[in-house]
């Protein structure tokens, strides 16, 4: 069999005004932690309910924040993390071509491009990586975050039932994947 065709470019998509995306650093760890954390009590946007690392497991993942096995990109505005996308590639070598990816974006910078920024940023991460797709799972209700991926040249490929268990219950995963 062979690779299915290639997802086309995406678009292109500068940071907003006053943003600068960049990898992230062992001095952003603390932020990164708030930020997942405020994301986290939103409770409908991201897997994490409670933040369960510290800032020297960050700061240590952070040391290495761009490497062809994974990187973390981060958008940050007057001093202040407001984003934040993680890329990890499958270990497996049947899937290593593959990586998956998370985002978090502060909620009042949502809509503002920042996601398009950090989507953006991802992209040129995996082709330098050598990966050939990307691959997430959204929920369902999340439309602003599927539009986004759609407008990047995802498709929706499944649905995992209940994958999710919440404080409020079971909750579907859409699952979405860009070839490169």
């Amino acid at each position: 069999m062979t690779r299915p065709p290639s997802g086309g470019s995406e678009p292109a998509a500068p940071p907003p005004d006053g943003v600068e995306v960049r990898p992230a650093s062992p001095a952003d760890a603390r932020d990164a932690l708030r930020l997942i954390g405020d994301v986290a009590a939103e409770g409908r946007y991201i897997r994490t309910e409670e933040v369960r690392w510290t800032v020297r497991e960050m700061r240590k993942r952070y040391r290495r924040s761009w490497t062809t096995e994974e990187a973390t990109i981060v958008a940050v505005a007057d001093g202040r993390l407001i984003g934040s996308l993680g890329l990890s590639r499958e270990p497996n070598p049947v899937t290593r071509h593959v990586a998956s990816l998370g985002m978090a974006v502060a909620e009042d910078w949502r809509s503002r491009g920042v996601g398009a920024a950090l989507l953006a940023e991802a992209f040129r991460w995996a082709r330098w990586a050598g990966v050939e797709k990307l691959a997430l799972t959204v929920y369902p209700g999340n439309d602003r975050a599927r539009g986004l991926y759609v407008k990047f040249g995802f498709a929706e490929e499944g649905r995992l039932s209940g994958h999710s268990k919440k404080r409020h219950g079971y909750e579907d995963e859409v699952v979405m994947g860009r070839w490169l």
